[in-house]
């Protein structure tokens, strides 16, 4: 045996416990302070015609699955209702965040950091007439507003329909259905933080840049500003920025 193939059996007998435990204990000394970990915890939604499993995703799990579905066209009516709810917090960045990352753990990367800055993307997971189905649905903001971008998936090999295109809703996740389901997500997120919101009131503060918004919690009190000109976004992000310096 050569030396070449005494450092391939020396490489292939290295102990991989010891191996993961290193890229744990790096992972744990290099990421950011106070992350909380992403879990796959679920809620389950019930309706009138079915229940519904919610269970959040780490974004490796969203990518690999996202591969496999076709995209459901979303109502923006019913969005711009929500976002007129004062009786909800949908029209708030600062307490969707903090409500999503409260209950499933820290945002996912999934979005163009100039157009927003926080993705939880979901399983959905339902029987219906003894057959089973799944969804996934990404609530990330985008611009002004809050979107709830919902796919069907579908097997690798099922070449019947044309990926990247927007489908009207099927029969299996029928459009009422899907409404009440956003609806009482919303509703669920409201009725925690408004239970809870003193237990995660932390200092924190995230940008949407292409609108000009800083969204955040400063002394236990949550924040949504929308600035006229960029000057104002950009002396109001370097206080923000200093305060953490300060602390």
């Amino acid at each position: 045996m050569n030396e070449s193939d005494w450092g391939l059996r020396s490489i292939r007998s290295e102990h991989n416990d010891k191996n993961t435990e290193i890229v744990n204990s790096t992972i744990e000394k290099y990421r950011k302070k106070n992350y909380t970990p992403v879990q796959n915890i679920s809620i389950d939604i019930k309706t009138k015609e079915n229940t519904y499993k919610l269970i959040r995703l780490t974004d490796e799990q969203f990518h690999i699955l996202r591969k496999n579905c076709i995209l459901i066209h979303e109502d923006y009516l019913h969005l711009m209702h929500l976002s007129r709810d004062n009786d909800v917090i949908f029209q708030s960045f600062s307490k969707m965040y903090a409500t999503l990352k409260e209950i499933s753990g820290e945002s996912g990367k999934s979005y163009d950091d100039w157009k927003g800055s926080f993705s939880f993307p979901f399983l959905i997971h339902f029987k219906k007439e003894e057959q089973e189905f799944s969804y996934l649905i990404n609530i990330h903001n985008i611009r002004s507003s809050i979107e709830f971008r919902l796919a069907r998936l579908i097997y690798a090999d099922d070449e019947s329909f044309e990926r990247g295109v927007f489908y009207h809703p099927f029969q299996d996740f029928p459009r009422d259905e899907i409404t009440y389901f956003i609806n009482y997500i919303v509703g669920f997120l409201t009725g925690y933080f408004e239970s809870a919101k003193g237990q995660f009131d932390e200092y924190f503060f995230k940008t949407v840049e292409s609108d000009l918004i800083i969204f955040g919690c400063k002394d236990g009190c949550y924040f949504d500003n929308n600035y006229e000109t960029e000057q104002e976004f950009r002396d109001a992000l370097q206080e923000l920025k200093n305060m953490i310096k300060i602390n």
